[in-house]
């Protein structure tokens, strides 16, 4: 291909569309053999689901039923009563356990067996009814650990070299105390899986199994299967779905066989259905001619349209080349001519406004410059004046102590600890240091007030370390000390800090409130509803609330900011919300 890198881009691209037209061919054949493999290996997965979710259906309808005999024997009277005391005639027994499995005789045993599990009474006596059941394995062993439940566990039978599996299903009876009476048991043969399944499966179109927790085969619809390759595929599959019973899973043995498996929840089975692979051999014959067709034309269509392509592809590219060339160069008014509203006009188009963005950057950039450089010497300008003040204020404050005037000293101290901050390059402070310089500014005007109100602050130790802008909460404080408490007596300012959850994230509320006059309905919407336009220079109350409201929102984006409730009379609440952030969340800021 590095011969290629002579030519020009147009000729590169009539060049590489001729030399890939081999591959539109090989692919259309592989796309056209692999969906045609594909569309009809899903209608086999769909049609075994089908027949699984069918025997499923049906299983737990059986089995349900089963087990709603099984907890209705359970609460028999004369059936607990044998059990707890050996009271009672076998008569009264039979006749209960008769009544309720009398519904199920084609291909359920009802049998009850004592504490030692020892049968009591069967309805049937035949060879799946044992005298004595063990209670250290098989199904009263699994009944014995989860009293109260019912349980289900496989079993065999051996007639002669015959091989008979079979299904137990037992629920324990326990007396008042808790403690295990008996045992009530349901054997279920092979007819209750035939007569299911003959209506809904047929050999010729797969094979059903059913396998327990264990691993271990408890029916078969074929008469004969290998048994070594049935437990290889179902070790694999349950494997392969561990974790997600409720899922179908799909295997291929060998090339020869596809296995299904579908974890039943009611009858605790997993069921297996079983498919040849060799119903796909006839489809493949049909899709490799196909895919060669469309092949061979893809190659055709490729080389018509390659020359008309790279002319219509080439003349777009090259204007925008020679406009990012005037760019280069300095000329930023440079833009290009938009012919089409196809992907290529839609990039001449950005490039346009590109050009048109970088021209006002570039602008802006030197304004910014110019502003700049004259805000850190108007900022250097007034540190000055607030070094000065903070030292003057520090000697007021050891003058205070020293004549015994306390007053002057708290207010030294409180306006130094808030000249301190002001200075500062922080732009965010703890909630903590927050409240701290809120309680000096208080401090100073209780002094000036001489105690005409209370002030009360609720912070959660777990909201200490969230970070606000500073200063945010000493306009709405003065808000409230000043108009809100103006005239009264004993009055009332409190700062609650919380967590609330908002529609998308965890939320920081601080909430400033005093019981002060109030305000009227017109009022409050005209200040939660204020733009700095609309803003009176000379009402102080909305200047601070409109100053801090816009702070937050420049900060943290417009979804944040203050919200103010009140009634006159009954004072004045102010919701200040913002983002729940630490130190140790990465810094987001709103561009």
């Amino acid at each position: 291909m590095k011969i290629l890198n002579n030519y020009s881009f147009r000729r590169k691209i009539f060049a590489g569309m001729l030399m890939a037209a081999g591959v539109p061919m090989l692919i259309g054949y592989l796309v056209m053999l692999q969906m045609f493999n594909i569309t009809y290996e899903n209608n086999l997965n769909q049609e075994a689901e089908t027949i699984l979710n069918a025997v499923a259906g049906s299983f737990d309808s059986a089995f349900s039923n089963i087990y709603d005999a099984l907890r209705e024997l359970s609460e028999a009277p004369a059936i607990r009563e044998k059990l707890k005391n050996g009271e009672g005639t076998e008569t009264a027994v039979y006749r209960e356990l008769y009544a309720v499995s009398s519904r199920y005789t084609d291909y359920a045993y009802f049998s009850i067996y004592d504490a030692q599990g020892h049968k009591v009474v069967s309805v049937a006596e035949n060879a799946y009814i044992k005298e004595k059941l063990p209670l250290d394995w098989s199904v009263l062993y699994e009944a014995t650990q989860k009293p109260g439940e019912v349980v289900v566990r496989n079993a065999r039978l051996y007639q002669g070299e015959q091989r008979v599996e079979f299904l137990r299903i037992a629920t324990a009876v326990c007396g008042e105390d808790g403690e295990i009476t008996g045992y009530i048991v349901a054997t279920i043969n092979n007819g209750l899986f035939d007569n299911m399944l003959n209506d809904l499966v047929e050999e010729e179109q797969g094979m059903i199994y059913g396998v327990d927790n264990f691993n271990e085969l408890v029916y078969s619809s074929a008469d004969s299967y290998d048994e070594e390759e049935l437990r290889h595929a179902r070790q694999e599959l349950l494997e392969t779905s561990e974790g997600k019973r409720e899922q179908n899973s799909c295997l291929s043995m060998d090339k020869k066989y596809f296995f299904y498996t579908h974890y039943d929840d009611t009858c605790r089975l997993y069921l297996f259905y079983q498919q040849p692979v060799a119903a796909l051999d006839h489809m493949k014959n049909a899709s490799r001619t196909i895919a060669i067709l469309s092949g061979v034309a893809g190659l055709f269509i490729c080389i018509l349209l390659s020359g008309y392509i790279s002319n219509f592809i080439y003349r777009p590219i090259k204007r925008m080349q020679d406009g990012f060339s005037q760019i280069r160069n300095g000329n930023y008014e440079a833009r290009v001519k938009v012919e089409s509203q196809d992907e290529l006009g839609q990039l001449s188009e950005s490039f346009n406004v590109m050009s048109e963005h970088l021209e006002e950057n570039m602008e802006c950039l030197l304004t910014r410059e110019r502003e700049l450089s004259e805000a850190q010497i108007k900022m250097m300008q007034a540190q000055l004046n607030p070094h000065f003040l903070y030292n003057s204020l520090d000697t007021i404050k050891w003058l205070g102590k020293a004549n015994e005037i306390p007053e002057i000293a708290t207010i030294s101290a409180g306006l130094a600890k808030i000249l301190r901050m002001s200075i500062s390059a922080r732009a965010e402070i703890t909630l903590e240091k927050e409240i701290e310089l809120a309680e000096a500014y208080v401090q100073i005007q209780e002094i000036r007030f001489a105690d005409r109100f209370e002030f009360i602050v609720d912070l959660p130790d777990e909201l200490k370390e969230c970070l606000v802008p500073k200063q945010i909460l000493q306009p709405l404080i003065e808000n409230s000390i000043i108009h809100g408490l103006e005239g009264r007596e004993n009055g009332r300012v409190m700062i609650q800090a919380s967590q609330i959850e908002g529609q998308e994230e965890t939320l920081l509320q601080i909430l400033v409130r005093d019981d002060g006059v109030g305000m009227t309905q017109e009022e409050v919407e005209r200040l939660n509803h204020c733009e700095e336009t609309q803003v009176n220079r000379e009402d102080k109350h909305s200047i601070g609330f409109f100053n801090v409201n816009e702070i937050i929102r420049l900060n943290y984006g417009p979804a944040y900011g203050l919200h103010a409730v009140s009634r006159q009379g009954e004072g004045t609440s102010v919701y200040v919300i913002l983002p729940v952030r630490t130190d140790k969340d990465p810094v987001s800021r709103v561009q």
